[in-house]
């Protein structure tokens, strides 16, 4: 599975919303003005831990670069495939071209993990491009394309400054990361200088780039994921003079137009790789982590044996997520997770809860409690009146191809804390 189905997705929630009993005055009365409410938390909750399906990552808000070593689920490392493309139409180098320089800029707009002195060297490869992109085209997390076999331009160890300004021909620019380009490659667009007459010249004859990175070493804590606004600033300059003029500059940039997408990859730790193929240990501790990483599948096994045949109305559904501080470390958590579920195929759907939009759904990280509480009553409703099928919940995270983060969470059988259900409903005649 690689894409949420809409027409499937159109279809999951007219079922849920015309197929069903009435809400039976689900949230349209105050619980504290009701009579006869019983409150209860004890079900049981089980918890497993699964990696999330590659997730669609062209053409959106941001894009990500970078790695970086976690200390609990390992190695995470995030490039981009992009077209450059002429920002003037009909560009000529005139005679006597020489080029000077060449610089891939790609401007910074945060970070996720280190970038002291000590722990934030990466290094930095471009790599051109060897087959067509295209916009029309969908491009996923975990693809990939043909690029050159040794990179056009890197920029050895270095510490991302994301908070630095930096002088480009006398003029203050934006935090920005600054690749030297070999020119060899100015040398072929001059070689073929007819590309420069227009966009789909120059894109037929220049593919695009592709940039990677990669940490000092494998130490722990080791790197970060670099945020980018590819579209406010990254671009290709190629500094030259001709026999009419120095200090000349031609720039290929990364627009609204050109294809681009990001690819994640993933080494996991043991610990993860032991969570996933052990249930017993996700009962106990889970996570859930963007880029396309990691989400918790949550089950309620004894739902229907508690209703019994009843007929309940659920006047409220708390589901509660604690979260494992104590393995946060430097890594902020998720600022927002979703709760999901599955249709009978095994496609991801939004629950009726999520559906409401607003703030209503939950998800937000509770820095006070040091956890994320989701409403689902109008799923636990539908579960007990039989018209959701038991696919799992699962909680993943908002964002998952433009930001990283990553969230140890406790699983629903932690003596200490854990997942808990917690349900205010009546029993009707």
């Amino acid at each position: 599975m690689k894409a949420l189905p809409g027409l499937l997705l159109i279809i999951v929630s007219a079922t849920f919303f015309s197929c069903r009993e009435p809400d039976l005055g689900l949230e349209v009365q105050n619980p504290d003005d009701l009579v006869n409410l019983l409150v209860t938390d004890s079900f049981t909750i089980r918890t497993s831990l699964e990696r999330q399906d590659s997730v669609k990552s062209d053409e959106l808000s941001a894009n990500l670069l970078g790695a970086y070593n976690d200390p609990l689920l390992g190695k995470v490392q995030a490039g981009f495939y992009a077209q450059v493309v002429p920002t003037l139409s009909n560009i000529t180098l005139g005679e006597g071209f020489t080029p000077d320089s060449m610089v891939m800029v790609i401007p910074y707009r945060g970070f996720y993990g280190d970038v002291t002195k000590l722990n934030g060297l990466q290094k930095f490869k471009l790599f051109r491009v060897l087959e067509n992109m295209s916009r029309s085209n969908d491009y996923f997390s975990n693809d990939s394309l043909l690029i050159s076999a040794n990179p056009i331009g890197e920029t050895g160890f270095i510490v991302p400054r994301i908070r630095d300004s930096v002088t480009v021909t006398g003029l203050r620019e934006a935090p920005q990361l600054r690749i030297p380009v070999d020119l060899s490659l100015a040398a072929d667009i001059a070689a073929n200088s007819s590309s420069l007459l227009s966009i789909s010249a120059f894109t037929e004859f220049f593919k695009g780039v592709y940039v990677n990175a990669e940490t000092y070493d494998n130490t722990p804590g080791q790197g970060a994921i670099l945020d980018l606004i590819l579209t406010s600033g990254a671009r290709l300059d190629l500094y030259y003079k001709n026999n009419e003029a120095d200090s000349l500059r031609i720039s290929l940039a990364i627009n609204e137009n050109s294809a681009r997408f990001t690819r994640f990859n993933h080494t996991y730790s043991s610990l993860v790789n032991e969570t996933i193929n052990n249930p017993a240990i996700a009962d106990q501790r889970s996570f859930v982590q963007t880029m396309s990483g990691l989400r918790t599948r949550v089950d309620l096994p004894d739902l229907i044996s508690w209703h019994a045949g009843r007929r309940i109305m659920v006047n409220s559904a708390r589901l509660i997520v604690p979260v494992d501080v104590d393995n946060l470390g430097k890594y902020s958590p998720n600022p927002t997770l979703d709760l999901i579920s599955k249709d009978s195929e095994g496609n991801l759907v939004l629950t009726p809860d999520l559906l409401v939009g607003g703030e209503y759904p939950g998800g937000i990280y509770d820095s006070a409690n040091k956890q994320y509480v989701f409403n689902i009553a109008r799923y636990i409703q539908g579960r007990l009146n039989g018209i959701i099928e038991d696919n799992g919940l699962f909680i993943q995270p908002s964002g998952t191809a433009v930001t990283a983060f990553r969230t140890p969470l406790f699983g629903g059988q932690n003596p200490d804390k854990r997942v808990k259900l917690e349900l205010i409903y009546q029993i009707l005649p």
